[in-house]
């Protein structure tokens, strides 16, 4: 057996002893790191969100009568405990975006976190389960801080679908979204309030469209509430200064392009792979696949702007915010609550300054 001598026998005492020091520099960065990796949300009022999350494994947010009937109840009642201005989204097999302008910060994480809970409980009971988790923890939520910047992302989730070769347009598509809403002008739906006793375990066999369809009839029979879901679709250009209803419609109107494009450009790839869209037939018939294990890339963002030195301005500013916080959460920490938590951030839970033993 050979026996290595050493690392400082190897090196001179002076290569070694700057070893050890950039070593544990590297150690003491990542400690300092790994104790403040929480960042705190910033939702000022007023403020534009691009929110996105995703469920932990499957497709279980389907393009069919049931799921569809549990998706407007959970956002329809999200929205009357907790109401933000709701201005586009879109719901696929594993994922919803949303855009919406934040009216009271406070509501921001109570409207995500209801939709979610509610919908999640609701599909376990669909599929027979009990205390399984279906959402990914937490959500991403930048702060859209330009109207072209908005423009684009909302383009971009009413090109999801042919982007991923789900139809060739949105108006094809039968996933739960606000495209009809948008395109036709009504802007307020009433749903049927539901709740979790209503659903019960569906079985594969009955996981086609008629199956969909008709344990969502007996489902709405069941119910005798409703809530009213209002779309505010122009609710981002005012919170942007754009207030004219000439100018509104102009920007509207570049959304529309600019979905047209993106679907002409997704339509182009497929023909140039040789591949087909999924077609609104097979997705209404689609089954709850829970083997499916999404890949994702990519890491969370704070801002969104097409310009680099207001996104590097925003960052900046956001920093400083969270320094002062944490500085904030250290008084608390020693009982001082004297101090207010900074406006626009969540704060965290008060921490715990004595224990009663039994």
């Amino acid at each position: 057996m050979r026996v290595f001598p050493p690392l400082t026998e190897l090196l001179t005492s002076e290569k070694a002893e700057q070893l050890f020091c950039v070593a544990g520099e590297y150690l003491f960065r990542m400690s300092r790191k790994k104790s403040h990796q929480r960042q705190y949300k910033y939702h000022p009022h007023g403020s534009v969100l691009y929110v996105t999350s995703s469920i932990e494994e499957g497709h279980l947010l389907l393009c069919n009568p049931l799921c569809r009937i549990l998706l407007e109840s959970c956002l329809a009642a999200a929205l009357f405990y907790h109401p933000v201005d709701l201005c586009h989204f879109i719901v696929e097999s594993t994922h919803i975006h949303m855009i919406f302008v934040v009216k009271n910060p406070e509501d921001v994480p109570g409207f995500l976190g209801y939709f979610k809970r509610e919908s999640a409980h609701m599909l376990n009971r669909i599929l027979g389960r009990n205390k399984r988790t279906i959402w990914c923890e937490g959500y991403d939520s930048p702060i859209v801080l330009t109207p072209l910047r908005a423009l684009v992302a909302i383009a971009y989730i009413y090109s999801n679908p042919a982007k991923d070769n789900l139809t060739e347009s949105i108006k094809e598509y039968e996933g739960f979204s606000s495209w009809r809403m948008f395109t036709t002008g009504n802007h307020t739906e009433k749903y049927k309030g539901l709740h979790r006793p209503h659903f019960e375990h569906l079985p594969v066999w009955k996981q086609n469209y008629q199956g969909y369809r008709a344990e969502a009839e007996r489902v709405l029979s069941e119910s005798t509430e409703c809530y009213t879901l209002t779309l505010s679709p122009n609710a981002w250009l005012d919170s942007f200064g754009i207030t004219s209803p000439l100018d509104q419609e102009k920007w509207n109107d570049r959304i529309l392009t600019r979905i047209n494009a993106l679907e002409t450009r997704a339509a182009k790839i497929r023909k140039r792979i040789g591949r087909k869209v999924i077609g609104v037939e097979r997705l209404r018939n689609q089954r709850f696949n829970l083997l499916h294990r999404p890949v994702r890339s990519g890491k969370r963002t704070w801002c969104l702007s097409e310009k680099r030195s207001i996104r590097e301005k925003f960052i900046s500013f956001l920093k400083d915010l969270t320094f002062k916080a944490r500085k904030v959460y250290q008084q608390w920490k020693l009982g001082d609550f004297s101090v207010p938590f900074p406006p626009g951030l969540h704060a965290p839970n008060m921490p715990r300054l004595a224990n009663v033993m039994p």
